[in-house]
């Protein structure tokens, strides 16, 4: 199963013995109440926070499929744009949350909307957790873990979820959160090993260095351009980072908004680890192989002698890492969408007890189903499912352009808001079909050839305006009119009133981040 040996087998199950027992260790508690299993008592500390925000970047499924697929350019400037969304939610937008005392993010829509806006963004959330991102993770692991010679890849998903589901169950986000701190060590561990090894075998750093320059033309064999990429990327970056469930949940567990303003500016200055962590051991084993393809390298390294036992051992660990840390958000950000924009909506009345229990019983409901759709996920072509994710990428523009502008213009009232999600939605799904199920290639330079065949990023940057046209076009034709209730009254204080002090330590804090994306930014481009 794991192309070890005795002793590699063995530290191998230790490690997941005593990350079950750690966490739960950590969710004890002699009564497990929605604010403990939900949102970790809102008691995180900042530096907890702050690295359990930087697992996204090493545990989303598109990073990995953009690394695998060459397109490095696109990794580079979406740790940047992650680091610059970072400070957006950490000084804007979570006083603000956390000022409505909302519980999951589609809660917010309803109190800006109405609760049907609620209920669109709930169901479109789950959605995609459960047929997209669920499936991105399965076929993107099954593919990093077949480069192992060895392994099994489906007792090795198999293994990952039931883990997972172990930990998630018994703690919830507080285990979570404090399970991801020792997964990101791991995992900067691991990498750290395989490129110092990487290396030593390119005889010194400076003869790694002048092996690694002429591979870094970030541009070649890949389909999008830098208009492209300054288009699409922060639209999608904002909703990510500013709007996904799967963030948003973790930032409600801040002790304080001061908390979580720490949190998110320290995992902004940590964005630039994930860029150099995918980029340099992808190049600098395809550089120790005479520039061979990325997965006959991977193939190279892990068989016969050539990687050390050691070496190879804690890049397998640090894999079940990167996909146990994706499984457990996922789990986490949908047993909340359905346990309170569903089950509470239903059952007002419902006690701490049976809000803890649907919760669980949705997180085992989701480890079956993974656990189902392995075999499909071994023998699904990857580019399938990154057409999967790019139709998400519009739902992700469309749902931006209603939540910026509803924010940003009082006078957007809840029908322009559904119906702007309701006609965005139609022509969505039109691009989709004819893109993923029906393959169809239109003839011609028309409008009708631009809607099929242009680059998603494109795409998404047409759907995030058109959402915002719609919004200010259903606003006129309709006589309703915005009440102003408490929720304007909020957002009022909270623009014309709050007020940001700066300390000098924040101050050199963000100015050291800046200085790292720039020097980056120079370095690799």
């Amino acid at each position: 199963m794991f192309g070890l040996s005795t002793v590699g087998v063995f530290l191998y199950f230790l490690f997941f013995v005593s990350l079950i027992s750690f966490s739960m260790y950590v969710s004890r508690t002699k009564e497990v109440t929605v604010e403990s299993y939900f949102f970790a008592n809102r008691n995180i500390h900042w530096l907890m926070l702050g690295v359990s925000l930087l697992t996204p970047s090493f545990f989303s499924p598109y990073i990995f499929g953009l690394s695998l697929s060459g397109t490095s350019e696109l990794i580079i400037v979406y740790g940047i744009i992650s680091a610059i969304m970072l400070v957006i939610l950490g000084w804007f937008l979570i006083p603000l949350y956390l000022k409505l005392k909302i519980n999951t993010l589609p809660e917010y829509f309803e109190k800006r909307f109405n609760r049907a806006c609620r209920l669109f963004i709930s169901s479109l959330y789950i959605f995609y957790n459960i047929f997209i991102r669920l499936i991105v993770i399965l076929v993107t692991g099954s593919i990093i873990i077949s480069t192992i010679r060895g392994v099994d890849t489906y007792s090795s998903l198999l293994f990952f979820l039931i883990i997972t589901g172990i930990y998630v169950i018994t703690g919830g986000l507080h285990a979570e959160i404090y399970v991801n701190v020792i997964l990101v060590s791991l995992i900067a561990i691991g990498i750290a090993g395989f490129s110092l090894w990487a290396v030593y075998q390119s005889d010194g750093i400076n003869s790694a260095i002048y092996k690694i320059a002429p591979s870094t033309n970030y541009n070649s064999g890949s389909t999008s351009t830098w208009s492209n990429l300054m288009l699409g990327l922060p639209i999608l970056g904002f909703w990510f980072w500013c709007t996904d469930q799967f963030i948003v949940q973790k930032t409600l567990s801040a002790r304080t908004t001061s908390f979580a303003r720490k949190a998110t500016l320290f995992s902004g200055f940590l964005q630039i680890i994930p860029i150099l962590i995918f980029i340099l051991p992808g190049i600098i084993s395809i550089k120790l192989f005479q520039d061979a393809a990325f997965e006959s390298s991977m193939h190279s390294l892990f068989s016969g002698s050539i990687l050390p036992e050691t070496i190879k051992a804690g890049i397998i660990i640090a894999v079940a890492a990167v996909l146990m840390g994706s499984f457990a958000g996922l789990f986490n950000s949908t047993s909340s969408l359905i346990t309170f924009d569903f089950y509470r909506n239903l059952r007002p009345a419902a006690s701490d007890r049976k809000l803890v229990l649907v919760g669980r019983l949705t997180t085992i409901f989701l480890v079956l189903f993974s656990i189902l759709l392995i075999p499909l996920s071994q023998n699904m072509d990857f580019n399938y499912s990154l057409k999967l994710f790019e139709t998400f990428a519009y739902f992700a523009a469309l749902v931006t352009g209603v939540f910026l502008t509803g924010l940003l213009n009082k006078k957007i009232n809840s029908f322009s808001a559904l119906a702007t999600l309701s006609v965005g939605t139609v022509i969505i799904l039109l691009r989709s079909l004819l893109n993923i199920i029906f393959d169809y290639n239109p003839a011609g330079n028309g409008f009708f050839s631009w809607f099929i065949e242009v680059n998603f990023l494109v795409f998404s940057f047409f759907i995030f305006l058109l959402s915002i046209f719609s919004l200010f076009l259903f606003s006129r034709l309709t006589l309703v009119q915005l009440a102003s209730g408490s929720f304007l009254r909020i957002l009022k204080e909270i623009f014309l009133k709050l007020k940001i002090r700066w300390n000098f330590n924040k101050t050199v804090f963000l100015i050291l981040l800046v200085l790292v994306i720039i020097v980056t930014w120079g370095v690799l481009f």
